[in-house]
C-alpha cells in the first residue's frame, strides 16, 4: 500500500511538472508574462478593506505613510523613508524614492523634494513621471511653497534663497546671520504662529501654499523679518525665555510674563512687523507659551490672523493679531482645536460635542455629535470628522458653512490627504481614494 501511495505521488508531481512546462513555453513562443497580473492580484489580496463602499483601488505603500497630497496627475505619499508616487486612476506605482524627507512644491507644474538618505543634498522630480528636474548638494533647510523652494545654505556664512520650483534658478539670494544649529531637510525656525493641537495637521500642512509676504525666522536669539518678495531683513527683534517672538500677519505677537507673588502674569503684545511700532496690548492673556513658570519655551499657537489665548478666566479665546480685539470666546471649559482665521472648531468639555464657528460674526454656523475619541480636522474647504475607535467606525467630510456631508462612509480609516474632489484614506501602509461629492 506505501509503495502505491509513493508511486501516485510521483505521477502527479509529474503531471503538474508537465502543466508548468506547458505554461512556460507558452510564455517564451508568445511574450506572455503571467507575473504583472499575479502582483496585482497579490496586492489587492493583501490590502486591507479600507470602507464600506470600497475605493475604487487599495493599494500598500512601501512603507508607512504619514501624508498624501492629491494632485491631478499624482497621488504622492509620504512615508517613513520612502516618498512615492501613485497613479490617481487606478493606483499604479508611478515611481519611488527612497528618502530622509520629502514635500510637494509648485503649482500648476508640482514637484517633489527629496532629501538624500545621505549626509547633505536634496533632488527635485517632476511629479508625474519622476524625472530629476534640478538638485542641491548643500546641507541646507528647505521650506516649499507654491511659487517657490525657499532654501537656507550655511557654509562658513549663511544666503536664504527663493529657487523657482521647477527650474532651481534663484529668484533672489539674501545673506542671513548663521542660523544656529545644523538645518537639514523640512528644519522650522521659523518663528511663526504654530496650529491648535488638532488631528490631520500634518496630512493637511503638506500641501503646498503660497508664502506669507513676510515670515520671521531665528537667529541667536533674534527673530529676522523676512520680506519673501525679495529676501530683506525689513526688521528685527529680540526673542528669548523672556520674551518670545512670532510673525503674523504682518504683525510680531511678543509673548511674555512677570511674576507677581508667586504667580507669573502672561502677557501678550503687538507691534508692526516692517516698523516695530507698538500696536497693542493685553496683560492677563496667557498664549500657554509657559510649562507653568515664567519662561518662554515654546511659540503661542493659532491660525491666519488670529491668536489663541487664555482669557484671564481661563477661557479658550481667539485675538485679532492686527489690533488685539476678541474675535471668539469659547464657554468655559470648551476647546478651540482648529482655526485658520475664518472659521475655528470647538469641542465640548466632555469632548462630545463639535461646534462650528464663523469668526467674522462669531455665529455658531452649526453643531455636531462625535465621540470623545474622534479626530477632528479643518481644511480650506471641509470639516473632517473620523472615528476609527469607535462602536461605529466612520468618516464625513462636512461642509465647513453648511455642515452639508460631501462624505460619509462607514470606516475605521483615517485622513492621509485631501484633494479637491478627492479624499486618500488610509489603515497602516493600505490606502485608496474615496470620492468627495457635492452635498444633495
Amino acid at each position: 500500500m506505501a509503495k502505491g501511495q509513493r508511486v501516485s505521488r510521483i505521477k502527479s508531481f509529474f503531471a503538474l511538472l508537465g502543466v508548468v512546462s506547458i505554461f512556460v513555453i507558452y510564455g517564451m513562443v508568445t511574450g506572455w508574462n503571467p507575473l504583472p497580473g499575479f502582483a496585482a492580484w497579490l496586492r489587492q489580496a493583501t490590502a486591507t478593506q479600507l470602507s464600506n463602499p470600497r475605493p475604487p483601488w487599495t493599494v500598500r505603500a512601501g512603507d508607512q505613510p504619514h501624508s498624501a497630497v492629491v494632485l491631478d496627475s499624482a497621488i504622492v505619499v509620504t512615508a517613513d523613508g520612502s516618498v512615492e508616487a501613485r497613479d490617481p486612476r487606478t493606483g499604479d506605482l508611478m515611481w519611488r524614492k527612497r528618502d530622509s524627507w520629502a514635500g510637494v512644491a509648485g503649482d500648476s507644474q508640482p514637484v517633489v523634494i527629496v532629501g538624500r538618505t545621505t549626509d547633505s543634498g536634496f533632488d527635485v522630480f517632476d511629479a508625474k513621471s519622476g524625472v530629476r528636474l534640478w538638485w542641491d548638494d548643500g546641507h541646507d533647510g528647505v521650506w516649499p511653497y507654491t511659487n517657490m523652494v525657499l532654501v537656507m545654505h550655511c557654509d562658513g556664512g549663511c544666503h536664504l534663497i527663493a529657487d523657482d520650483p521647477v527650474t532651481g534658478h534663484p529668484r533672489w539670494t539674501a545673506p542671513f546671520p548663521t542660523a544656529g544649529a545644523t538645518l537639514r531637510g523640512f528644519a522650522r525656525p521659523f518663528a511663526a504662529l504654530v496650529p491648535p493641537t488638532s488631528s490631520y495637521t500634518g496630512a493637511l500642512d503638506a500641501v503646498p501654499s503660497p508664502p506669507p509676504a513676510l515670515i520671521g525666522m531665528s537667529a541667536g536669539g533674534t527673530v529676522h523679518v523676512i520680506s519673501t518678495a525679495n529676501g530683506h531683513d525689513v526688521q528685527q527683534f529680540a526673542s528669548g525665555p523672556a520674551a518670545r517672538v512670532v510673525v503674523a500677519g504682518g504683525v510680531a505677537l511678543v509673548s511674555s510674563a512677570a511674576r507677581h507673588g508667586q504667580d507669573c502674569v502672561s502677557t501678550i503684545a503687538a507691534r508692526d512687523a516692517r516698523t516695530g511700532a507698538p500696536l497693542w496690548q493685553r496683560v492677563g492673556y496667557d498664549p500657554r507659551t509657559t510649562s507653568g513658570g515664567c519662561e518662554q519655551e515654546r511659540d503661542p499657537s493659532g491660525g491666519g490672523d488670529t491668536v489663541l489665548v487664555a482669557d484671564p478666566s481661563g477661557r479658550d479665546t481667539l485675538l485679532d493679531v492686527a489690533r488685539g480685539g476678541v474675535v471668539y470666546q469659547a464657554p468655559k471649559g470648551e476647546r478651540v482645536i482648529a482655526t485658520d482665521g475664518q472659521v475655528a472648531l470647538v469641542r465640548s468639555a466632555d469632548g462630545k460635542l463639535l461646534r462650528v464657528i464663523e469668526l467674522d460674526s462669531g455665529h455658531q454656523l452649526y453643531t455636531r455629535p462625535v465621540t470623545a475619541s474622534a479626530l477632528i480636522g479643518l481644511s480650506p474647504d471641509l470639516v473632517l470628522v473620523a472615528d476609527p475607535a469607535g462602536d461605529k467606525p466612520h468618516i464625513v467630510a462636512l461642509e465647513r458653512i453648511t455642515g452639508s456631508a460631501h462624505l460619509d462612509l462607514s470606516s475605521s480609516a483615517t485622513v492621509l490627504g485631501i484633494g479637491e474632489n478627492t479624499m486618500v484614506i488610509n489603515i497602516g501602509r493600505s490606502l485608496g481614494p474615496v470620492t468627495l461629492t457635492a452635498p444633495a
